[in-house]
């Protein structure tokens, strides 16, 4: 489950198969712990149309919003935190060892994505900082100043090399 507006994580964990039954568990999961959104954006798979999924939205007042069918990016933010999980995260592990070590490391991930991870879309902010409204103040334009020590001309290379004159 994301937050769409600040990409924040909410909740994240293994299913052992596109279930009903285990996506409506998690879904319970995450909104008892951060309580209901006003929408649940998905796609249109059997799961997420079918009466036990609309059931578990009309309990907790929540409103379906699906994704165009066959269209690209119409569910591109959470397409987006998937890609990570799978390509940012779990690829740096070896070996999963079995279910239970892969919802350790989800939860890891959790925290990973929202308190380190900086993002584009969020101008290099965390999620955690839109979501808290804790945006880190942007340095002052004088904290760091520098000067050029001497310019690097040659045939192959070119540039400045700059020395730290005050730090912040």
């Amino acid at each position: 489950m994301i937050n769409h507006f600040s990409r924040k994580v909410m909740y994240v964990t293994p299913l052992e198969g596109p279930n009903a039954g285990w996506i409506i568990n998690a879904l319970e999961n995450a909104m008892q712990k951060h309580g209901p959104p006003k929408h649940i954006i998905s796609d249109q798979a059997k799961v997420f149309v079918g009466d036990a999924f609309a059931e578990l939205l009309d309990s907790w007042n929540v409103k379906p919003r699906f994704g165009a069918i066959g269209k690209h990016g119409s569910i591109s933010v959470t397409e987006r935190v998937i890609k990570t999980l799978k390509y940012e995260w779990l690829k740096r592990v070896p070996i999963i060892k079995d279910f239970d070590h892969l919802t350790f490391l989800c939860k890891e991930f959790e925290s990973w994505y929202n308190i380190w991870r900086p993002h584009m879309t969020l101008d290099g902010v965390r999620p955690d900082d839109v979501y808290y409204d804790k945006k880190p103040k942007k340095p002052e334009r004088d904290s760091k100043t520098a000067r050029v020590i001497s310019n690097i001309i040659d045939s192959r290379k070119h540039g400045s090399l700059y020395r730290l004159k005050k730090a912040a």
